[in-house]
């Protein structure tokens, strides 16, 4: 069985729980002891990181993963281990220097967010930071226990949030790809003008009129500027490449993994889940039919992500903690 390596990153601003996830990580190797994650700070080597409380410095470490992992949609999942090579980077913007060098070492970066704060001026350095070396990134929307415990959202007013919180991310992505196609096009009209230019000097030099004939022929050829797909640099969850979790409490999920629990127990094929379990999808209680927003008909039905996982991940806090109730 061969052993893949990876080097991903840690990313975005000071307490938006970086180092918390760096520790639950670290726990699952047997490192540290769970209990211990988010306390320990276990790649904070330096007393005086200790002693503040954040990291100063970016700090590496390898750890080991076996996951089952599906060669294609139908296929059965195959066995497949991993070695990552972790950098946990400063969230602090007065350390912004470890972040480059860092993500020189890398080949992707995970960019952390708090499911509170939600977009900060940091977060807008790093994604332009993973933006600029080309970096493959994954978005991890931390501490949704927040969401349950402080704010007290229903699962409803939560999957709004979340939604809202998405859409401004991938704004900031999307200001980083207009910016570059507009820098495109400025270099390609300048690339236009230089040939007309040029070919407007040799029909003065040869004053034939073939040349007037082939030099048009020549500006005309590859002259149309060559548009690009943008779908596959956003987040999305359904693409997942979007991971909702609570580093604090140890959990974390995306969609494919709700779409593999729910796909024998409602009868719909997983890729078809992993589809419409975000967004405007509807689950019809009596035919097990999904449904879009014009086949709603008025009934107020939830949203799949709403139905089918917040509203077990509340359910699960409120019998804990309390939830929004404040009972433990």
């Amino acid at each position: 069985m061969s052993l893949q390596y990876s080097s991903p990153f840690l990313l975005n601003f000071q307490d938006h729980g970086k180092t918390s996830l760096t520790d639950s990580l670290i726990a699952t190797n047997g490192i540290i002891s769970p209990k211990l994650a988010g306390k320990i700070r276990y790649l904070d080597s330096r007393p005086d990181e200790q002693l503040r409380g954040i990291t100063m410095e970016s700090s590496a470490i390898s750890l080991f993963f076996s996951m089952l992992r599906r060669p294609s949609p139908d296929a059965d999942p195959v066995s497949k281990e991993y070695l990552i090579n972790l950098i946990d980077s400063p969230g602090h913007i007065d350390f912004s220097s470890e972040v480059s060098t860092a993500s020189r070492l890398c080949d992707g970066a995970v960019v952390l967010v708090d499911a509170v704060e939600g977009v900060c001026s940091q977060t807008v350095t790093v994604l332009r930071q993973t933006w600029v070396e080309q970096l493959k990134p994954i978005l991890v929307i931390n501490k949704m226990d927040r969401l349950v415990t402080e704010l007290k959202m229903s699962p409803a007013e939560a999957f709004s949030h979340l939604s809202r919180l998405l859409e401004q991310v991938n704004a900031v992505i999307g200001s980083f790809y207009q910016g570059e196609r507009m820098e495109e096009d400025l270099q390609w009209r300048e690339r236009m003008e230089d040939r007309v230019n040029a070919a407007a000097a040799r029909d003065q030099d040869n004053k034939k009129s073939s040349a007037d004939d082939e030099s048009a022929q020549s500006i005309t050829e590859g002259t149309e500027f060559e548009e690009r797909d943008d779908e596959d640099i956003y987040f999305a969850p359904e693409k997942n490449n979007v991971i909702f979790c609570s580093a604090v409490d140890g959990w974390a999920f995306t969609i494919r993994q709700f779409a593999a629990i729910y796909e024998k127990k409602l009868g719909i094929k997983r890729t078809v889940l992993e589809k419409v379990l975000w967004g405007d999808y509807y689950l019809d209680p009596k035919t097990k039919r999904v449904l879009g927003v014009k086949h709603l008909k008025g009934r107020a039905l939830k949203p799949m992500f709403v139905q089918l996982v917040l509203d077990s991940i509340w359910a699960a806090y409120q019998a804990t903690t309390g939830g929004d109730k404040g009972k433990g």
